[in-house]
């Protein structure tokens, strides 16, 4: 079952940087494994040492992908979540890796984190330091998610204020 809407395309655009590095993850594990045995015919120690190396690797590895593929099971309504992704509503922050749809926030910078805003108590604004700026989300109980921060100067204050008033809006 391949890729069947632009929405779906959109998605798996947004998390290709972490599906790049999983891949790269499994040559990674998967050369320790073929070193591994290679070694094993000239040292055993060796040989023993890359593969627990390389299966260690490999159980992160996988884990991390499993992971990612269900971070799209919080959608509760996968075509509607697709639809909402390609809405001209949505707004995007290419450069920061935010979506901010109808009804959810995709966060994609370091890792992909999708939030539905229907969990969300509020959208709120901390202070860092006395230049910066952290926009969070808040959940129903209590723990606050951020979302996108800047400091005095750093010519993401635009960008900043466009995401606080677009959540602002969805909490309406």
């Amino acid at each position: 079952m391949g890729i069947q809407t632009a929405g779906e395309q959109k998605y798996y655009d947004f998390i290709e940087a972490q599906v790049k590095r999983i891949r790269t993850g499994m040559i990674v594990w998967g050369s320790l494994l073929a070193v591994a045995l290679i070694g094993m015919f000239s040292d055993v120690l060796l040989g023993s040492l890359l593969a627990v190396a390389g299966a260690a690797l490999a159980v992160l590895n996988l884990k991390s992908w499993r992971d990612l593929k269900e971070k799209l099971d919080v959608a509760e309504d996968k075509e509607e979540f697709f639809r909402q992704l390609v809405d001209p509503e949505s707004f995007e922050l290419k450069e920061e890796h935010i979506i901010i749809t109808k009804d959810y926030v995709l966060l994609g910078k370091d890792k992909v984190s999708i939030y539905p805003l229907s969990t969300m108590e509020k959208v709120e604004v901390g202070l860092q330091g006395k230049e910066g700026k952290v926009l969070f989300l808040t959940d129903r109980q209590g723990q606050r998610h951020e979302i996108l921060s800047c400091v005095k100067g750093d010519g993401k204050q635009e960008d900043f204020d466009r995401a606080y008033v677009t959540l602002s809006e969805r909490f309406r």
